[in-house]
């Protein structure tokens, strides 16, 4: 299984990618694998398959002089796994699959994530994909693959499958793996460790380049979502309408806190449990909770709300917890809005008292995302959040638990959303249609440039300047309150200004000869690089604390020994499925 960089020539391109990523762990790069990779690949080995997991991207950023074809070259398995999970990974992935073709013409290249899944035909119609496995759990259809190459079943008969004939012709299965719940599957950081020890393979497994320093893991709860925020790719209208899931799928509460028990046996860094629990119920809820509880659980822990939770929610958390946090993506200061995004289902006001609430009932931090280039969001609007978020940290005394962060929406509209499917309904013109539209997108060279829409609130221009702006006025507030230390913010600062800038130099290079662009762009390359990460805000403001405990050391040596010697005795005996023993949607 190949992760591959958003774009595969970043080592020599100069493009300006700009704070795209600065609001995630990885860099522009985007070199985090999807957490799919992991169950799918616990998933195949539980059923007698054998799973490497590579990611280059992370290769790439870390070894200058890493040789992917040759890596690529050397390697020699069934099948090669690729994800296109994220849109922005379109032009890499794909490159990626050009050169498992090339040195391994016979052997099948599979893709899949939700990207994958919207532009199934067109990808399979590439020349170096032979399979696309559609929709959000495809752990069981993979594994059925794996073993219709290895002769032990027919691919017509395998669900959510699109591949190639002999003839070059496209040929769509059924998308009808839609489990209704997510027991089946496990989010085993354990099985990543035991790869690592397996094939002495460190940083081809870390889920991205700062991992180390900063062990972040996440957790699980559903697959879909109840929710129809207008640009989301990962929308109950997207889901319903391209990915085969009409209810969302939730992981039991039992099963979700063994999740998190794994993590904190080996692993010291927080825990962010994505999509949030809330929308499975009150019962759901307090299983979950007082599962964590019983757990003794340790590591920080944070959680994701599509909606303010209320004060009850609050006190409960911090009776069961030790350590907790909470983000909320809030969009826009404005209700309405917000309520053109698809929020409107909460107010301004609500988020303030939630916030009063949490910080009140031992919220360790509380994280509040706004974003630029949503519907009815003018320019004069997205430069009002700083004042707001002023007057927001005055009514909670300057506490600095609160961190707000501001972000643009960019690169993409995703696919399969309802602003993508009906730009002009949302206020927006698509400047990108098929996969291969995108793939040329993303190797212009700034992320103005990049985009695939237009706004009629907001123009590319007014987006690029509102976005450095409110950086600029966010950073010295953080910087008046002390809740970002003076010479990070003043490094901040200077980072921005300096990508404001070099943004009007490559809009002047563009706007010249073009038989000096190419000459004229690598020029810059030196500087973009530098000013790709942590652009509007120190991309460590993100992270919460970690802890190393004893326990922690001790059972990574456990785990150690006893892979080494499962490994060396050949201990493992997985019996592959059979067409009886393959469970059911």
């Amino acid at each position: 299984m190949l992760h591959a960089p958003s774009v595969y020539d970043f080592r020599t391109s100069s493009i300006m990618f700009g704070p795209v990523s600065d609001m995630v762990p990885s860099t522009p790069i985007f070199e985090m694998y999807p957490l799919g990779f992991t169950t799918m690949a616990e998933y195949m080995e539980r059923h007698g398959l054998r799973v490497r997991i590579v990611n280059l991207a992370v290769l790439m950023l870390n070894k200058p002089d890493f040789d992917v074809e040759a890596a690529i070259r050397d390697m020699d398995p069934v099948a090669f796994g690729i994800d296109l999970h994220w849109l922005p990974h379109a032009q890499g992935s794909v490159e990626i699959s050009k050169i498992c073709k090339k040195y391994h013409p016979d052997t099948p290249v599979v893709f899949g994530g939700l990207s994958a899944s919207y532009f199934h035909e067109e990808l399979a119609s590439y020349p170096s994909v032979d399979y696309v496995l559609r929709g959000d759990s495809t752990e069981e259809p993979i594994t059925r693959l794996l073993y219709a190459m290895k002769g032990k079943g027919r691919v017509d008969d395998i669900p959510n499958l699109t591949y190639k004939t002999r003839d070059g012709s496209v040929v769509v299965n059924a998308l009808d793996w839609v489990p209704a719940d997510m027991n089946d599957i496990s989010l085993d950081y354990s099985f990543n460790m035991k790869a690592v020890i397996r094939y002495r393979d460190m940083m081809g497994f870390v889920p991205f380049r700062d991992w180390l320093q900063y062990p972040v893991c996440a957790s699980l709860t559903c697959r879909g979502c109840t929710h129809n925020c207008v640009t989301c790719g990962g929308s109950a209208y997207s889901f319903k309408n391209h990915f085969g899931r009409d209810k969302i799928a939730f992981r039991d509460p039992e099963l979700l806190v063994r999740d998190i028990e794994h993590i904190q046996k080996y692993i010291p860094g927080p825990i962010f449990v994505l999509n949030d629990f809330l929308q499975a119920g009150r019962d759901y809820v307090a299983a979950f909770v007082k599962g964590l509880s019983k757990i003794n659980l340790r590591n920080p822990i944070g959680f994701e709300f599509f909606k303010p939770p209320a004060e009850e929610f609050y006190e409960f958390l911090n009776a069961h917890l030790k350590d907790y946090s909470v983000e909320i993506s809030i969009e826009s200061h404005d209700d309405d809005v917000r309520a053109a995004f698809g929020k409107q289902h909460y107010t301004t006001s609500q988020v303030e008292d939630s916030i009063q609430a949490a910080l009140k009932h031992g919220c360790s931090r509380f994280d509040l995302y706004f974003m630029t280039g949503i519907p009815k969001q003018t320019a004069q609007s997205v430069l009002e959040t700083p004042r707001y978020i002023e007057s927001l940290y005055e009514k909670v005394g300057g506490d600095k638990r609160l961190l707000c962060f501001s972000s643009p929406m960019a690169p993409f509209l995703d696919p399969g959303s309802m602003a993508f499917d009906d730009p002009e309904r949302f206020g927006y013109r698509r400047l990108a249609d098929t996969l291969e539209d995108h793939r040329k997108l993303l190797v212009q060279p700034s992320w103005k440039h990049i985009m695939n829409y237009e706004s009629d609130y907001l123009s590319k221009e007014d987006m690029v300047e509102t976005t450095y702006e409110v950086g600029l006025r966010l950073n010295r507030i953080k910087a008046r309150l002390g809740i970002a230390e003076p010479a990070v913010a003043s490094l901040t600062e200077h980072r921005i200004l300096q990508a404001r800038e070099a943004m009007k130099r490559i809009d002047a290079i563009m706007a010249g000869d073009p038989v000096q662009r190419e000459t004229s762009l690598a020029a810059l390359k030196t500087d973009m690089d530098r000013l790709n990460e942590s652009t509007v805000c120190e991309k460590t403001e993100l992270n919460w604390p970690a802890y190393v405990g004893f326990h922690h050391v001790w059972h990574c040596f456990v785990l150690w020994v006893t892979e080494n010697l499962a490994n060396l005795l050949n201990l493992r005996q997985p019996v592959p499925p059979t067409a009886g023993e393959t469970s059911e949607a």
